[in-house]
């Protein structure tokens, strides 16, 4: 194209004399012959003719099922045309092509699209270099990408955290030669029917679908088929698709294992790709980062569904496709293992409560941890560093405890010195009670040196999905919470760990959620300042409504209680005492709904 004219005049100059009018490019004959040595002429053979006949049928069945009605029939094999992804190049989609070629036959021609971009490995920013396997698939021809990109992410991490950030902004360069030599193709090389875009590639078809649509035309082929469909990361360049949807029609594919499949179907905050389009099919596999295996399970169902659509929107059958499902979205991330993003078990840390050990809090959660699944998750049971020993004032040791304990030295987080009213007698009551008068200024000890601790476990032992904590584990958890949102996350400057970059703000922690079992409020007024305002932390606060502490867990004694310390709490209650709840029908209810929490923020239930 002419570099004075804009990219606008440049696909105006495209389509605008003729408007591409499809039904007349359906018609032109090719003089082509297909595999069997027969010409395009549907009125040489019978079979063919009656093909003819449903085509022209199809559109009342179509209305009838609130599907698009087919357009005309092509009368010849339908042409397609394949947009790879980032990293990719022709023979390499060829063999990723298998599966689908197998669906379709001999209905079809395709034709691959390759990019004038050269990718090439750069450290800290790709994923992975390129592989063995995707090396010898390449056959000695150059990696390619459809357009280059930068961010404002002043963090050292890879661009797969950055793209992921709802804060962070993308801008595309390089892209324009792209989507033109898209138009042109479809213009002067078509027609083609149908555009098959693999992963980046899908990003430069919603660039065309919505540049076409600034300029008020209709996309110029039937069908969009999309594997791994990627958003329009560049806002500036997403409208109209971020506000308005687009009439044509579309397939979405999906991995479920695929460590983009939460970005793919959620967009980072934005709108999702399979929303830029009305009545969008999504299909999904239980693989990841990859098209449908030809011999995996559901393969076959997924590209015989996606031939079926091809068939119809170029009018080759009056068969109306089969409905599917709209399968819900992600609501969280999937747990991987970020080094070379393989899966992983969930990994739960839990907190024992003061005066206590990790063997307790392991004999604790046992109810817990078989909800979630022995083979599910990984478990690390964790103490506090300061000894604890018996004095007058605390409460006793239970024959339960020290047996359980086993003669281990019992700990606790923190320790803490109440002061009583001074206008008051100094009095023998417990400590629990002496914390109960409002009157009463509680002072907890070396509390920075306590969340150094903890934080320094965590952030050498993780990555970790979810804490859990009991009693005095619980005010241990929110000050470090509390402290962890006064700290600005880092990238590689900081961290040599992937994992410890997924942090995209100080409020999000570096874990997913929180189970709380008999927790309490902070109750040193010097600490009250860390939760001013609510941390978006998810967390789950378990009480029982007979332990001694349930009021005083549930009041904040004049500043705030410790669930209105969280923008979204969920708060469950069981009549037991000061411990995890162990009495059916209650006990199992409340850790069925504890494990859906958490399946909930760690990427769903492992199928």
């Amino acid at each position: 194209p002419n570099t004075a004219k804009s990219s606008g005049d440049f696909a105006l100059s495209l389509f605008k004399t003729a408007m591409l009018n499809f039904d007349d490019l359906a018609d032109r004959d090719f003089g082509a012959a297909d595999s069997d040595g027969e010409g395009v002429d549907l009125t040489t053979s019978a079979s063919k003719l009656v093909k003819l006949l449903e085509c022209r049928a199809g559109a009342d069945t179509a209305a009838a099922s609130n599907l698009q009605p087919a357009r005309s029939c092509i009368n010849r094999r339908m042409q397609v045309l394949v947009l790879h992804g980032r990293q990719s190049n022709e023979p390499m989609v060829n063999f990723q092509l298998t599966g689908l070629k197998q669906a379709i036959g001999k209905d079809a021609d395709i034709r691959v699209l390759e990019s004038d971009l050269i990718w090439t490995y750069q450290e800290g920013a790709d994923n992975h270099d390129a592989d063995p396997m995707s090396t010898a698939l390449a056959k000695g021809k150059p990696f390619k990408m459809w357009f280059r990109h930068t961010t404002d992410d002043p963090r050292e991490r890879i661009d797969f955290f950055k793209q992921q950030d709802p804060n962070v902004k993308v801008t595309y360069s390089e892209y324009e030669p792209s989507v033109d030599k898209l138009l042109s193709y479809v213009k002067n090389e078509g027609p083609v029917d149908v555009v098959v875009a693999l992963f980046d590639g899908s990003i430069v078809v919603h660039l065309a679908v919505a540049r076409l649509a600034k300029m008020g035309l209709r996309v110029p082929w039937r069908l969009s088929v999309f594997f791994g469909s990627m958003c329009i990361r560049d806002d500036n360049l997403s409208e109209p698709l971020a506000s308005q949807p687009s009439s044509h029609p579309t397939i979405h594919v999906f991995g479920r294992r695929d460590e983009y499949y939460f970005y793919h179907r959620t967009a980072a905050g934005r709108r999702a790709p399979e929303d830029y389009y009305e009545d969008a099919v999504i299909l999904e596999h239980a693989e990841g980062h990859q098209l449908p295996s030809p011999g995996a399970p559901q393969s076959k169902l997924i590209y015989e569904r996606i031939a079926e659509g091809m068939r119809y929107h170029c009018g080759l059958t009056s068969a109306v496709p089969r409905r599917v499902a709209r399968p819900p979205k992600p609501t969280s991330f999937a747990v991987r293992n970020l080094d070379d993003m393989t899966p992983r078990k969930l990994r739960v840390l839990a907190l024992c409560g003061g005066h206590s050990c990790a063997a307790v809090i392991k004999f604790q959660t046992t109810q817990l941890k078989a909800a979630l699944g022995k083979d599910a998750a990984e478990w690390t049971y964790l103490e506090g560093s300061k000894p604890w020993s018996w004095y007058e004032g605390e409460p006793i040791v239970s024959e339960m405890e020290e047996k359980i304990a086993n003669g281990a030295q019992l700990k606790n987080w923190y320790m803490d010195t109440c002061h009583e009213d001074i206008g008051k007698k100094k009095s023998d009551r417990l400590n629990s009670f002496k914390q109960f008068d409002p009157a009463t200024r509680v002072e907890y000890h070396d509390v920075q040196g306590a969340v150094q601790h903890l934080k320094k476990y965590i952030m050498d032992e993780g990555p970790f999905d979810v804490l859990v904590a009991f009693s005095q584990g619980c005010i241990m958890a929110h000050l470090l919470i509390g402290h962890l949102r006064q700290e600005a996350p880092g990238g590689r400057e900081l961290y040599p760990e992937r994992w410890k970059h997924t942090r995209n703000t100080s409020e999000q922690m570096p874990w997913r959620c929180s189970v709380f079992f008999s927790g309490m409020h902070i109750r040193d007024r010097d600490f009250f300042p860390l939760f001013e305002t609510r941390s978006p932390h998810p967390t789950v606060h378990v009480f029982g409504k007979r332990d001694e502490y349930y009021d005083y867990g549930r009041d904040g004694f004049g500043n705030k209680p410790q669930e209105e310390y969280y923008v979204d709490p969920v708060v469950l209650t069981h009549d037991q005492s000061h411990e995890l709840p162990t009495t059916a029908p209650r006990a199992r209810q409340i850790y069925d709904r504890i494990t859906t929490e958490i399946w909930r923020h760690c990427g769903g239930r492992p199928e």
